[in-house]
């Protein structure tokens, strides 16, 4: 597995997978405003696509919750994370797939950029 920036070129991906039941399920209010996030490319903040054999398989956005915009998280100390992940399709469920992303986007948070 690995992952990869997420581009407009996933735009429909992404769009798709919004609609997933199960995706519905874990974020029901949400509107992610594609068009305009995945050009939007602040440095406190990583959206990523998750690849297995080039196949894309899910998405992982991590922030740093202390300078995120919408400041959703409220005042929190510098030098933290948040992490969303989600699987794509219901076919990728149920295969181990969160936790390999769980685990590349773990190396990522505490890897000294």
């Amino acid at each position: 597995m690995n992952l990869r920036p997420a581009t407009l070129a996933d735009l429909d991906l992404l769009r798709h997978w919004d609609e997933q039941l199960h995706v519905i399920a874990s974020d029901p209010n949400d509107d992610w405003q594609w068009e305009i996030e995945l050009d939007h490319t602040p440095d406190w903040r990583e959206q990523l696509i998750a690849e297995i054999d080039s196949r894309a398989i899910g998405f992982i956005q991590i922030i740093d919750p202390a300078r995120e915009e919408s400041h959703y998280w409220g005042d929190v100390a510098e030098n933290l994370r948040a992490i969303d992940i989600w699987i794509g399709a219901e076919t990728d469920l149920g295969k181990g797939y969160g936790t390999q992303m769980t685990h590349l986007a773990l190396t990522r948070c505490f890897s000294n950029h």
